[in-house]
């Protein structure tokens, strides 16, 4: 069960169907995006993922893997037209939800994604 919660928070970002990506992602989640050296609030992060998969990419889900208990990790890409990105995915499902997510992505050149807005 905890796996299906993760391939389905992937497929809907493949998919772009916000509403269900937002469904699975608990309020007063803690994300960490090591590569950005940021811990964005869940909006922010939300927001990013418009960005990351936005129609002109396709997102590849390589692995899911489980660990312990709820602990589950994904291994995926997104090819965009001029390069591809590449996603270690680390999540904890706490009652079905998302409660943690690290994302390592790596960026060609060691860019970080553009914000999504002004001071961010």
């Amino acid at each position: 069960m905890s796996v299906n919660a993760i391939e389905r928070f992937w497929r809907a970002r493949q998919k772009g169907d916000w509403d269900a990506v937002a469904a699975l992602v608990r309020p007063g989640v803690r994300v960490s995006l090591p590569h950005q050296g940021r811990e964005p609030s869940r909006e922010e992060y939300l927001s990013l993922l418009h960005f990351v998969h936005n129609p002109d990419n396709k997102t590849v889900i390589q692995r899911v893997i489980t660990g312990r208990g709820l602990d589950i990790a994904v291994h995926a890409h997104v090819q965009r037209p001029d390069t591809m990105l590449v996603c270690a995915g680390f999540y904890e499902l706490q009652e079905g939800l998302i409660q943690r997510i690290d994302e390592f992505w790596l960026v060609p050149g060691g860019e970080r994604f553009p914000s999504a807005g002004p001071n961010r």
